[in-house]
């Protein structure tokens, strides 16, 4: 079990920079996933462990997509 202070792996870290971007800069999903050559169906996946479980799920999860 992850604990609440894990640091973030690093792709963790760039999954959530990838999320923060859509949320702060641009408010796109396409745009961003372009400018971070990544698929929209890879952005989804990670937003929705992000939004269900915040920032752990994202780095328990980091090596299955």
């Amino acid at each position: 079990m992850s604990k609440p202070n894990r640091p973030l792996d690093r792709e963790a870290k760039r999954r959530l920079a990838v999320i923060r971007h859509v949320e702060e800069v641009t408010g796109n999903v396409a745009q961003t996933c372009r400018y971070y050559g990544i698929s929209r169906q890879a952005y989804y996946i990670w937003y929705r462990r992000y939004q269900g479980t915040g920032r752990i799920r994202l780095t328990a999860m980091a090596a299955n997509a």
